[in-house]
């Protein structure tokens, strides 16, 4: 009876995986396509074909399933961004960079709705003030121990990173989501992102 019953488990185990991952899917479709505030539990059960009740079964409300898809996208963030930090600086740079941007292309809506949850929950802005963190994290490592161009002072490491990634952030979700300046373009905005970037650490 016992491997009968370990069977079961496991069947059902795969099941609910399935329907959680059936939501996961759709609940971002529906982000992306809706925005953040007028997408609803039952826009995404219907999108999923799932009953109603089905989605409390996985997920508490709204601000978690977009808290595990947006999560989901950060992920993805860190495999494209990061990136060996050796060898050629600026190359380094711009393959991050270009990454960031790769992955924001891909979920262009989702930017939109972290904009708008940020702003309409409290759990949405300290989630992505979380996710972000290891990002920065990582940037304060790459850092020199003082500035390019003389500067005369210790380089206060953990406020440039802050500085950088949020260039990083701000610009891919200007250009990519909003599309403006739409003369500028991508590849375009990611090499002045690299040059600024670049600049400000080498100096040059």
């Amino acid at each position: 009876m016992a491997p009968m019953a370990e069977a079961t488990i496991t069947r059902r185990q795969q099941r609910a995986h399935a329907t959680s991952e059936l939501l996961l899917v759709a609940a971002r479709q529906v982000f992306e396509q809706r925005g953040y505030q007028a997408t609803t539990v039952g826009a995404i059960t219907a999108a999923a074909s799932t009953a109603h009740g089905t989605f409390y079964l996985y997920f508490k409300n709204k601000e978690d399933v977009f808290a595990r898809v947006f999560a989901r996208m950060v992920a993805e963030l860190e495999q494209e961004s990061s990136v060996p930090w050796q060898g050629d600086a600026r190359a380094t740079i711009r393959r991050a960079v270009s990454g960031y941007f790769a992955v924001v292309t891909r979920h262009r809506g989702l930017w939109r709705c972290l904009m708008e949850g940020i702003y309409q929950s409290p759990s949405i802005e300290a989630m992505w003030l979380e996710l972000r963190r290891p990002f920065i994290d990582r940037v304060v490592k790459t850092l020199p121990a003082t500035g390019p161009c003389g500067l005369d002072r210790p380089l206060d490491a953990r406020a440039v990173a802050v500085a950088l990634c949020s260039m990083v952030e701000w610009t891919a979700y200007t250009v990519v989501e909003l599309g403006e300046p739409a003369e500028i373009g991508q590849q375009r905005a990611v090499e002045a992102v690299v040059d600024l970037w670049y600049a400000a650490i080498h100096g040059s």
